[in-house]
């Protein structure tokens, strides 16, 4: 099987799993209460202004994390081009869930900005085709409101299999777009940690994670919202990002599209930076 067979049908798998799990503590619970397991959400970030269309803004793009570490930018993605098939590989597929379909289609690039669209019931998904151990990844992104389509930003294992772990960077959904969730799934039951934060998702926000040998640390808008340095959480394989707008009804976590669901939502990213751990953070 090509990779890039096999990278859909374990992200097929892995839309199913990840939020049959929810996003409960590191506990496993069977059936936990997706939208409620988390900590209590912390207070909204400071919204930081929408960036001229056609610009990436650049806010938070230092490529240095809150302990001091530099980092070595390895790709950076403004989005002002067609997307090259060998590096961003669009799905042709059931949709996440089994809901609908994933088609190259639903995405595009429009004024300088990645722009993936839920119609009816086609959306769409894309995977960096390259993986790296560890490293800082930052975007800028935001979601249409909209019932029924949720968004999902993540990191997913070179080796296709989610007992090697998954990091979910951004997942908003919620309708309304009120909380951004951070989930860290890890072992082979399916356990996770994580965070989730208030906001306004519909408008421009932007995200960071570092991950290291002894610690992940999210940001929201340069502000730490999570860490841990428990290494039996982190990771230990490398892994590359997949970007998706996901279809429910799947439980409370995403609902049926119903009369209220407008006839296109969309999740926009603005640009994406990837940074390499520097040798001597990696342990």
């Amino acid at each position: 099987m090509s990779r890039s067979a096999g990278r859909l049908r374990s992200l097929l798998v892995c839309a199913a799993l990840l939020v049959s799990a929810g996003c409960a503590g590191a506990t496993g619970s069977a059936e936990p209460d997706l939208l409620q397991a988390l900590p209590e959400p912390s207070p909204a970030p400071t919204a930081v202004p929408t960036p001229p269309p056609g610009r990436s803004s650049g806010v938070n793009n230092t490529g240095r994390d809150a302990s001091g570490v530099s980092w070595r930018p390895v790709h950076s993605f403004d989005f002002d081009r067609a997307l090259d098939p060998k590096v961003w590989n669009r799905y042709n597929s059931v949709g996440g869930f089994g809901n609908g379909f994933r088609r190259p289609s639903a995405i595009t690039v429009e004024n300088g900005m990645l722009k993936i669209t839920a119609r009816g019931n086609v959306s769409g998904g894309m995977g960096h085709e390259v993986d790296q151990m560890y490293g800082r990844w930052e975007f800028r992104a935001r979601t249409e409101k909209g019932r029924g389509r949720g968004a999902a930003i993540l990191l997913w294992p070179k080796t296709e299999t989610k007992d090697d772990g998954e990091l979910d960077m951004m997942e908003v959904p919620k309708e309304d777009r009120s909380e951004a969730h951070f989930v860290i799934h890890f072992s082979a039951q399916n356990k996770q940690a994580g965070s989730k934060v208030s906001g306004d998702f519909s408008q421009w926000h932007t995200f960071a994670m570092d991950w290291l040998p002894n610690r992940i640390t999210w940001y929201v808008d340069g502000v730490k919202q999570f860490e841990t340095v428990d290494k039996n959480v982190i990771p230990k394989v490398p892994m590359h990002m997949t970007i998706q707008l996901d279809m429910g009804p799947y439980r409370e976590w995403i609902p049926a599209a119903d009369a209220t669901t407008p006839a296109e939502v969309s999740l926009w990213v603005d640009w994406v930076k990837i940074f390499a751990a520097p040798r001597e953070a990696r342990g």
